[in-house]
């Protein structure tokens, strides 16, 4: 054993130095600028206007219409993005920034632009494009698209307009959107704005008899309704949860949380047995689930009634994606959304995972309001491969059924770009009928059917795909559907717009960019596109139903 001699003044000096170490590091964690000691790259990032960023518990700026925000830090540095790494990334890029300087061009600080036309819609008053896709510029690394996009939400953003809009399409686009822009780069004003615009959208909770919320409601008067007879849709109150939750744990706040996972437990609760876990996908403001049934069916069939169409399309989709989204965000903790998740894949594989004939391709149909199963497939359903893959990375996929579901259906909507134009067909019908006839194709698109939005979830289920088998088809198949949304929606004089018919080369253009084309689409194809496949890694954030990227808690 060594002895070490320490003399008075040796000891003396060890004691100052380690006095004025612990007086650094308290200094460092309590009084240096979020920018800087978070993510050392910030600064060079956004720069130093006299605007930019303050600690948030010292905001003292005036904001129109917002709240103060609670005394909360960021609990995770902003992540560092480094920009494109190979000629197709930069491809993507490039792409984006079309689609940027065509809505500012022609659609600045409104909704959405029409590209041929070159003028605007305005169903929200948001600016939903500038919001929607502010965090897919960030994680593209475009400093000149950010700071604009954050400079309008700071100066001109008002989300207390004299409008109605539907709760489930703002909270994903636009809460989602403020959030997701705020966890990336720590910029308080997007915070501020977010929580008043989830105060003004949970008007539509309060004027409800039910946890079931009103589908509607105006953002400024808080009047709320449901203008489709008093229904709204399951995937319009089932997927609010995930945004609401994260504003709960910024703020401090938990009401946000609260009243929309209400809304969840109500669904638990029904249980939706007759089709073992699978829901209708229509219910009212008491809660209950709506009830059909013909004057002429009521007589051959004892007057029994039916429910409402059984899908994972349009109108329920992304209930069961939040299921598992749910379970992640809160760190695998209410063991019930894990359980409701795997319930309704099993129901999945027993009521609607169907083989197309002559050649047996695996499918998501549907059952329609009197029972008959219906062999069509919404492009929206290709979301169920990333949530099955996410099924399969959390350890709940027996002998790797899930991955090998995701597969399938990542196969199926590569089928879909099977096309004159490799554009992707809002909805595919399936062929059942045996028959020995070879040459009977297996899909088909009907002409009313025939047109594409540019939607983002064939790439969503590629993205995932990829991440969790590194099979390089997965990109090929996105670079493919990029070359064709270059080759016939790109608009020369600036952004993209929807296909009336994906069937015929000589296309006629719908005059629309939706907001999730740059928000959605050209994020994922991005990431899936991205050499470091670790760029936002899936045990870490959790994506949105519009591709909004927030964080796993401990």
């Amino acid at each position: 054993m060594v002895y070490i001699k320490l003399n008075r003044t040796t000891l003396f000096l060890i004691g100052i130095v380690y006095m004025q170490l612990l007086a650094f590091l308290y200094f460092y964690l309590n009084f240096i600028e979020l920018s800087e000691s978070l993510n050392p790259k910030r600064q060079k990032f956004f720069g130093k206007s006299s605007e930019q960023v303050q600690i948030r518990q010292n905001i003292t700026e005036n904001c129109s219409g917002c709240l103060p925000v609670s005394n909360t830090k960021l609990k995770r540095a902003p992540p560092i993005f480094q920009g494109p790494t190979n000629d197709r990334q930069r491809a993507i890029v490039k792409a984006f920034q079309h689609a940027w300087s065509g809505y500012k061009k022609y659609a600045w600080g409104h909704d959405e632009l029409r590209p041929v036309s070159q003028r605007f819609d305005d169903p929200f008053e948001l600016g939903l494009t500038i919001v929607d896709s502010l965090d897919t510029a960030i994680i593209m690394g475009l400093e000149t698209e950010t700071r604009e996009g954050l400079e309008w939400i700071r100066n001109s953003l008002n989300v207390s307009p004299s409008r109605s809009v539907n709760l489930f399409e703002t909270t994903i686009r636009v809460l989602g959107g403020l959030l997701s822009g705020f966890h990336l780069t720590g910029e308080d004003i997007l915070l501020k704005k977010a929580t008043k615009l989830g105060d003004n959208l949970l008007k539509a909770f309060e004027k409800s008899k039910s946890p079931i919320p009103k589908s509607d409601v105006n953002l400024q008067t808080g009047d709320a309704f449901s203008p489709n007879r008093d229904f709204s849709s399951l995937a319009e109150v089932t997927t609010l949860q995930l945004e609401f939750r994260d504003l709960s744990d910024l703020t401090g706040d938990k009401k946000y949380e609260e009243v929309t996972f209400n809304a969840s437990k109500h669904i638990h609760k029904a249980k939706c047995l007759e089709y073992d876990g699978l829901c209708p996908y229509h219910i009212d403001s008491k809660g209950e689930f709506r009830k059909t049934c013909e004057f002429s069916k009521k007589i051959l069939l004892n007057f029994k009634h039916y429910i409402s169409a059984i899908t994972l399309g349009a109108r329920a989709d992304s209930y069961y994606e939040y299921l598992i989204k749910q379970w992640l965000q809160t760190k695998k903790s209410i063991d019930w959304l894990r359980d409701d998740f795997i319930q309704s894949m099993k129901a999945v594989k027993k009521h609607l995972y169907r083989q197309s004939q002559p050649n047996g391709l695996w499918f998501i149909g549907e059952i329609t309001d009197y029972k008959d199963f219906y062999p069509k497939m919404d492009h929206l359903v290709c979301f169920l491969s990333g949530s099955l893959v996410l099924s399969h990375l959390n350890s709940l996929d027996e002998n790797n059924e899930h991955l090998e579901m995701a597969k399938q259906i990542g196969d199926i909507c590569h089928k879909m770009y099977d096309n004159p134009t490799g554009l992707g067909p809002e909805i595919m019908h399936f062929n059942m009928e045996n028959s020995s006839d070879i040459s009977k194709e297996d899909t088909y698109v009907k002409s009313l059917d025939a047109h594409s939005l540019l939607r983002p979830e064939a790439i969503e289920a590629w993205f995932y795909l990829y991440r969790a088998t590194k099979d390089k088809k997965y990109q090929e198949w996105g670079w493919s559907a990029f070359e064709a949304i270059e080759k016939y929606a790109k608009v020369e004089t600036g952004g993209y717009s929807s296909i009336d018919n994906v069937l015929r080369k000589k296309i006629r253009r719908r005059d629309k960019m939706e907001s999730f084309f740059p928000a959605e689409t050209l994020k994922y194809l991005y990431l899936l596109l991205s050499d470091d496949q670790e760029v936002l890694p899936l045990d870490r954030w959790v994506f949105n139903t519009e591709a909004h990227p927030l964080p796993i808690y401990n």
